[in-house]
């Protein structure tokens, strides 16, 4: 979604700050002369207008659908997590997997372990106050409110370790509120399961 926000941004301010320098040079005082005087072009102003009209209902569509992509949930998710946030770390447990559990301590940021490739079933609550899951890697956030629970789905497309960040500021200790997400292959994920069992 990136890809596509950040080209049409820097297309509107290229035209709106070509605009003002337009107008600025040619519409500018000189010594000895008053200034250009201007004329209404009613066609050329709706042209404009429906432009930009235009340009509001694509990134409007791009993001109901990008919003209904982040709240739509699997029939059968592969695996479930449960994330409670809180003042100032992560607590991720896994209802498959009794005992089984990682809390952010000091110093020690929590690590949410999942399957690569897989539809992971999420579901959100704070302690708290208003905390935020953001993974950038994802381009993915969820803002969690006290006395609520959201579920949402995750699929992290590839192996590998995945930063986390709170996207709230929550307090003084904001910047302490990290985590990283490690995605598993299949085979990784099971030895995984396995050893977290034996040692819960």
């Amino acid at each position: 979604m990136q890809g596509f926000y950040l080209p049409v941004a820097i297309a509107v301010a290229a035209v709106v700050f070509g605009v003002f320098a337009f107008a600025i040079v040619r519409y500018r005082v000189r010594d000895g002369r008053a200034p250009a005087p201007t004329h209404d072009r009613d066609a050329r102003e709706v042209a404009i207008a429906c432009l930009i009209a235009a340009i509001a209902a694509v990134l409007l569509v791009v993001t109901l659908h990008a919003n209904q992509a982040e709240t739509r949930v699997a029939p059968r998710p592969a695996f479930r997590v449960d994330v409670v946030a809180f003042r100032w770390g992560w607590a991720f447990s896994y209802p498959s997997l009794p005992g089984v559990a990682d809390r952010s301590t000091p110093g020690h940021p929590a690590v949410l372990h999942v399957p690569a490739g897989k539809v992971v079933r999420v579901r959100l609550t704070t302690r708290d106050v208003v905390h935020a899951l953001w993974l950038p890697g994802l381009r993915f956030k969820a803002d969690a409110w006290p006395g609520t629970t959201r579920t949402l789905d995750l699929t992290f497309p590839e192996g590998g370790t995945y930063g986390g960040h709170c996207a709230q500021f929550c307090g003084l200790k904001h910047s302490d509120m990290v985590f990283s997400a490690l995605a598993l292959s299949p085979a990784g994920f099971r030895a995984w399961a396995a050893g977290a069992r034996g040692g819960g």
